[in-house]
Parts: C-alpha cells; structure tokens; sequence
C-alpha cells in the first residue's frame, strides 16, 4: 500500500516540488548535445563547393571541338570557292589511282561482252513459225473441205451451256413461200437428233441487233435470231439440200451465211445465191 511521506506542512511541500519541476525541464530545455550534428564550416570554402577538375576537363572539350569545326568549316569553304576545273591549274590534284587501269579495262571487257550478247539476241531465228502454222491449218481445212462429203462442222473448244430452244413447226415456212426462204418441214425423228453450234455471235440484220445462233446436226441447220430489246426469237430450219448449197457458196464460212439474214416481217429469211435469182422453190 501507497504511502505519502510525511511532511510538517503540505503547502509548503508542493511549492518546493513544484519548483524542483520547473527547474528540472528547464534543464532538459537547455540541454546540449554531445555529438556536434551542424554543417561543418569547411563545407562554405570555394574547392568544395566547384568541381574545377571537372569544368577545366569541360573546358578542353569543348575547345576541342571548336577547333575540329573550325578546321572542317575551313576545308568546306575551300572546296565551294575553288572548281574542279581550278584544281589542275593552282590548287592540288588528287591522287592518282593505283587501280584505275584495270578498273577501265575490266569495265570495257563486261561492255564488249554485253554488246555481242545484245547483238546475237537481235540476230537469232525464231524456232516457231506461227505463220507457217497458220497457212499449213488453212491448208488442211482446205484440203478436209475438199474430200468431206457433208459438211464439216467441228466442235467448239468451250462448250456453251445455252441451248437451241426446240422449234415449232408452224414457225417454220412452205418452200413455196413467196419470199425466197429455204425452210422446209422435217420430221419429227430429225428435230429430236443432238445439234451441234457452228455459229453464235452477234449480228446486226437490217436496223437491228441480234444474237443468232447456228447448229447442225450434220444435215439440217437450225438458225434462231434473238432480238433483246423486243425480247423475241425469229427462228429457220434449212434442209439438206440448200445447207449443202450455201455451205459450198460461203466456203464453209457460217459468218458469210449469217450476212445474208434478214428479217421480212416476222419472218427469218436466208436467201441463196440461185434462189435470188430464180425462187427458192427447190424441193428438199
């Protein structure tokens, strides 16, 4: 248990401890250290503080490099104010080449040899002759023309995938039809046989544009002519007999048989050169 001391007068005792108290954080106030922690005073002189190594170091580079400019800055201006052509009279010539003549000769040897290898490309015969070519197939075409006893007619290399619409028999005009056409009737066996296209290009018949197309099927020929803008489809079956005249008049050429189309009416008609002059009304 906590016991005061005893004292003769507890006015007096406070007083006295408090004083003791004020003088006590006053010392504490007042206290100095023992280690000395302020700024040295060596630290204000003028070695210290500039680094004079380090900006004399500075100070030869940068002379330095004035110096290399300058020298550079000389060289240049002397380069602009005197010409190539000065250099041979009062300035310096440039040093010779130690390799300059081997240069030349070398670049002369590689000029000849591409000049003769120009020179042999211009002067070489072609190997192909597609002249010869072209005169040999007519020649052959001729001479297949010539020993073929029905017309020759040869497929297309690209097969087309449009198709002859079927004709019909009351499109297809009398022989005794007054207009000069070769249109006969077949019969019903001969329409149903596979035809096969010798023509289809596009031909201007009188005022108009038309897509006609040809097919045979190695006796009758078909002839269909399509007007895009009416959207109608003029149609002529030639038979045997007249198919084997025009082919012999055209020279197997369906281009010139084309020329000869016209319309009269409604009607596709294809006259020969004997049916211009008197009818068309050979029997098939």
């Amino acid at each position: 248990m906590h016991r005061a001391i005893p004292v003769g007068n507890k006015a007096c005792s406070d007083r006295v401890r408090k004083r003791e108290h004020d003088m006590h954080k006053q010392r504490i106030k007042g206290m100095r250290p023992q280690v000395d922690t302020t700024v040295p005073t060596v630290c204000g002189l003028d070695h210290l503080r500039n680094n004079l190594k380090r900006e004399q170091l500075l100070e030869e580079r940068y002379y330095e490099i004035d110096r290399e400019n300058r020298i550079l800055l000389t060289k240049m201006s002397d380069i602009m104010r005197c010409s190539s052509d000065m250099a041979g009279k009062g300035g310096k010539a440039a040093a010779p080449s130690l390799n300059r003549d081997s240069r030349k000769t070398e670049l002369m040897r590689i000029t000849q040899e591409n000049q003769a290898i120009l020179k042999r490309i211009q002067q070489a015969q072609p190997v192909y002759n597609h002249v010869a070519w072209e005169d040999s197939y007519r020649k052959s075409g001729q001479y297949l023309r010539n020993s073929a006893e029905y017309p020759i007619v040869l497929p297309k290399r690209i097969p087309s995938s449009h198709k002859l619409s079927p004709l019909n028999q009351d499109s297809i005009p009398k022989m005794g039809d007054s207009s000069g056409n070769l249109g006969v009737h077949q019969p019903q066996d001969q329409a149903a046989d596979e035809l096969r296209y010798v023509l289809k290009e596009g031909k201007k018949i009188g005022q108009t544009y038309y897509l006609v197309e040809m097919a045979t099927d190695g006796r009758t020929l078909a002839i269909s002519a399509y007007d895009g803008d009416s959207r109608r489809t003029l149609e002529l079956l030639v038979n045997e007999k007249n198919h084997r005249r025009l082919y012999r008049d055209a020279n197997g050429d369906y281009n010139l048989i084309a020329e000869r189309l016209h319309v009269d009416g409604d009607q596709l008609v294809l006259p020969t050169v004997e049916g211009a002059a008197g009818g068309a009304g050979d029997s098939p």
